[in-house]
């Protein structure tokens, strides 16, 4: 039986060498969702796949749906990402591996396509450790995994001030219900979310953050997606190398 082709816009979130001549990438389509793929012969640079397969690239391509993994027919440039330096493209790394972890294969979500092309182009003009953590943010609403922080998971008190998060229970805990083993949650971090998941990346204005909230939200968020998935991020590896 031969194999379907279908067409659609992507973004490009890993891509690795296969075997002698190949690469095995994975992608985020506009109207079909996370595509992983083989791209045959696109080691060689003098291919269409070897100059265009590139981490963040958004291309029009052209796959064949196969048993175990699709196979890329051909692709066109729509844009590459404007030129990042280490530490902006450390953190669109973030992004990618969240999302990969975060989305199931073939399973359309149009504004997760859109979220990730809007963080990338604007990952070289803002704080790129903001832009990642509010990508990251949205991703969780989007996904189904977003983190309660309006009120207590286990007595269901409003949020008054600051508080705690439980990883396990996947929310706010209050002081009453605090059992110890919870990290802190202040009032600053708490609103700290709030502005990073309604941040437009079309139109974003500044806000002030403090240094303390952002490092407690950072904790909690790749905690919490850790727990969620299972596995460590190897991105945050490659951040703490670089010192961030």
């Amino acid at each position: 039986m031969s194999s379907t082709a279908y067409q659609d816009e992507v973004i490009i979130l890993k891509v690795k060498d296969w075997q002698t001549a190949d690469k095995y990438a994975v992608c985020f389509s506009r109207a079909h969702g996370k595509i992983p793929f083989l791209a045959y012969g696109a080691r060689y640079a003098r291919t269409t796949g070897g100059r265009l397969i590139q981490p963040f690239a958004l291309l029009d391509m052209q796959l064949y749906s196969g048993k175990r993994l699709d196979s890329m027919k051909s692709c066109e440039l729509i844009a590459m990402p404007q030129q990042m330096d280490i530490k902006q493209m450390a953190y669109a790394s973030v992004i990618a591996e969240v999302t990969e972890a975060l989305t199931e294969a073939h399973e359309p979500q149009e504004d997760i396509y859109e979220l990730l092309v809007g963080a990338v182009q604007i990952l070289s003009r803002n704080n790129p450790r903001l832009v990642a953590l509010s990508a990251i943010c949205k991703l969780l609403v989007l996904t189904g995994f977003a983190p309660v922080y309006d009120a207590c998971v286990n007595c269901a008190e409003a949020a008054e001030g600051d508080a705690f998060f439980s990883v396990v229970q996947g929310g706010l805990i209050c002081e009453a219900c605090h059992g110890g083993e919870e990290l802190p949650f202040s009032s600053g971090a708490q609103k700290l979310l709030q502005e990073l998941i309604a941040l437009d990346f079309n139109d974003p204005q500044p806000f002030t953050v403090r240094g303390g909230d952002l490092m407690q939200l950072e904790q909690i968020l790749y905690r919490f997606i850790v727990y969620q998935i299972d596995k460590p991020l190897k991105s945050l590896s490659f951040l703490a190398q670089l010192g961030l």
